[in-house]
Order: C-alpha cells, then structure tokens, then sequence
C-alpha cells in the first residue's frame, strides 16, 4: 500500500475533515482512505493500481471543492437515553453473529437474516408499522426494490447523491447480442461483458429511500384537510464503495418509514411525534441513544453547500446509537434512524397540493432494521434471555 500526504496551514475544521474522509473512497477505484491526522493539518491518502500524480490532481480538487464554502454549524443533541443495564459492549459482533449463522454473508454490503436476528428484525418492523398506524392513522404500502429512474430524476437524487445509485440493466431484445452473451458467459464463474453496447438505456434503479416511491403516486393531487400518511416496508440500496463492512453499512437493506405529506405545520407535528415514539422505544429497549442534527451524505460536489442549509433549518435528525469500537481504539456511532423534513421540495416537484392549494410539504421518519439488529447485539449481548423485558417480549411475539 502507498501513501500520499496533503498538507495545509491551517487545521481542517473536524466536520470537514470527518466528511473528507467519508467522502474521499468516491474520488478513485485505486484510493482506499483518506486520514486526517490528530491535528488535523494532513490528510493520508493510502492508494494501489493508481499512479500517483494522477491520484494527486485528482484529490487536490476533490479537497479544493470540499473547503469551498464550507460554514460550520453546531451540532445539537436534543435528547438522550442512557442504558440503565451498564453491561460492557459486545465486540466482534458482526462476526460472531456469522458464526451463529444468524447473519449470512452473500457479498459485498450484502447478507441474509436467520434465527434470533431475524426474529428481530421481524419484530422492529411490526412494532413500527403498528405504530403508523395506530398512532398516525398511517396507511400501509409494501414497496418494491425497483424504481422508475425518471421518478429518481423528479426527486433530486441523480444530482444530490451520484455516487449511492445502483442502476438497473436489461439487454436489447436482439437475437445475435443475446446469444454472444450466452456464449461468452457459457461455463464462466463471473459476468463477462463482451459488449455494453448489448445493454439498453437503464429505466430503472435500485430504490435509496422508500419515500421516494410515495411522491410519484400522489403527483398532480390536492390532500384533504388530514394530509397523506403512510407507513411503508421495503428493501432499499445505496452503494458505498469500501465502506460496505459488517450491518454498519449494507449495499442493500431493510428500511420501515413513516411518511406524510400535508401542510408546513402538520409536518412540523408529524416530525416531533415520531421523534418521541423513538425515544420511547429506546427507553423501553434501553438502547444508549441519542438524536441529533445531521445531513444527508450529498455528493462532494454540493455537499457542503446542501449540508449547511439542511443542519442549519434542523431539517435532519438521526437517531445514533453507539456500537463497538472501530478498529483504533475510537468510539463509534451509527444511525439507526432518521427524522427529516423537506419543504415544500417534493410538493413542488409532483404538483403535489395541501388543503390550501400551496405545495404540500413533507417529511418522513426511517428506520435502518439491519442497524437496530447490530445495536441490540452490541449493547444486550447474544443471550437473548437478559434482554430488556419489553424487548424479550416483542421478539417472542415475532418468532411465534
């Protein structure tokens, strides 16, 4: 492995040198991370297959367009939850959980559930989904993986988050392509493409976020006076390049939502309660917790504009719970759910309209199921019988 060093005169703001380095596995195949070093004035760059003054020019704009605009914004933790069962964190999780087989490796950022993991998630997902609707007089959609690219264009997502989407390809419907596919790919153990020219213009993508779906179906309608909610399941893909390890981060993955649409207070309101019905269900599970205001993970290119906007008007939370340590030592966190407001973006973008003829706003509230399963494990250990009562009783409910 080669290294690269970037110097600066001045400290790297620690925001901006946490997104660098998040950022930076999208800069070239040939470059693995990007490091900031303790004092934040260099930036490591470990790389292979890669010449380096290519890798050079390439990173020196790619860090030129990160510090361009960039403005801090305070982070704000608005509530916590503090285990009241201090038993040490479980380390090795991820493994240990594939030794059991309760997690099954199939690929890169991909596995399957079994056993108590499985039972698990089974169980978050219905206590949501109940929630919806109970609670928010949500109706319930079950979402396909597969969304139209065109409704993904309508949404903002080709521009704000490239680097996540996972296209979906068929092949012409022509005999001859077909058939030199077959043959070249006739006694192979992987893909061979003789030519892409075989492979239509993609109508398709692999779905990021299940809201993304609910936008289309309402395009062109007016609410009532209760607006639209809906509580959703689906599976959804991002594709994070190197940083596709263990349940952190997964290609694909299993998300429940609750999503509404309606007038700029009703949204407001929907936002604050569902805030709430997390922090009870980390109370009751006694998950260490917090929430706190956060960005999406918008592409280098916009990011830092986009990012301040979004953390300056609150419009994002996450719910982050901690898990084991990484790899040197340092503590780590990861977001196992999400409280987001949008505007009136979305109304606008599919002529969506409230009681008051202006353009709906929206927002929606997530959870990652894969996450919660590394949380629980983390924090509660593998002997499911010194569980949190409520927590034990939600998981036999499921596994019935």
């Amino acid at each position: 492995m080669n290294t690269a060093v970037f110097s600066f005169e001045r400290p790297l703001h620690p925001d901006l040198a946490e997104e660098i380095e998040k950022q930076s596995i999208y800069v070239s195949a040939g470059l693995r991370q990007m490091i900031a070093s303790s004092d934040r004035t260099e930036l490591v760059a470990e790389y292979e297959g890669v010449d380096e003054a290519a890798l050079r020019g390439r990173v020196e704009r790619f860090i030129d367009t990160m510090l361009k605009g960039f403005r801090p914004v305070e982070y704000k933790v608005i509530r916590r939850h503090q285990r009241r069962q201090r038993m040490p964190y479980e380390t090795d999780v991820f493994a240990k959980l594939v030794d059991r087989g309760w997690v099954l490796e199939l690929g890169p950022g991909q596995v399957a559930l079994a056993g108590p993991a499985l039972a698990l998630t089974a169980a978050i997902e219905r206590k949501v989904a109940a929630i919806g609707r109970t609670r928010f007089g949500a109706v319930e959609r079950a979402y396909p993986t597969l969304i139209p690219a065109s409704a993904l264009a309508r949404c903002g997502y080709l521009d704000s988050f490239p680097q996540h989407l996972s296209v979906v390809m068929h092949m012409h419907e022509d005999f001859d392509a077909l058939d030199r596919f077959r043959r070249s790919n006739s006694d192979r153990k992987r893909l061979n493409v003789p030519d892409v020219a075989v492979f239509a213009d993609p109508k398709a993508c692999l779905c990021p976020a299940l809201c993304y779906h609910c936008y289309p179906i309402l395009a062109g309608r007016r609410l009532g006076s209760h607006g639209h909610v809906e509580t959703a399941i689906g599976r959804v893909a991002r594709y994070e390049s190197t940083s596709m390890v263990g349940l952190d981060r997964l290609w694909e993955f299993t998300q429940r939502s609750i999503i509404w649409l309606g007038e700029d207070d009703f949204c407001q309101e929907r936002r604050e309660r569902t805030i709430d019905v997390a922090m009870e269900l980390a109370e009751a599970w006694d998950i260490d917790c917090t929430i706190e205001t956060a960005s999406d993970p918008f592409f280098a290119s916009v990011a830092t504009a986009k990012s301040f906007w979004q953390r300056a008007q609150d419009l994002k939370f996450e719910l982050r719970v901690p898990v084991e340590p990484g790899p040197n030592g340092k503590p780590r966190t990861v977001a196992a759910a999400s409280f987001n407001l949008h505007g009136p973006f979305f109304g606008n973008a599919f002529d969506i309209r409230s009681e008051s003829g202006e353009a709906a706003f929206s927002g929606c509230a997530c959870w990652g199921l894969e996450r919660w399963v590394l949380a629980v494990f983390t924090q509660h250990g593998f002997d499911i019988t010194r569980w949190p009562v409520a927590l034990r009783a939600e998981v036999s409910d499921a596994d019935a």
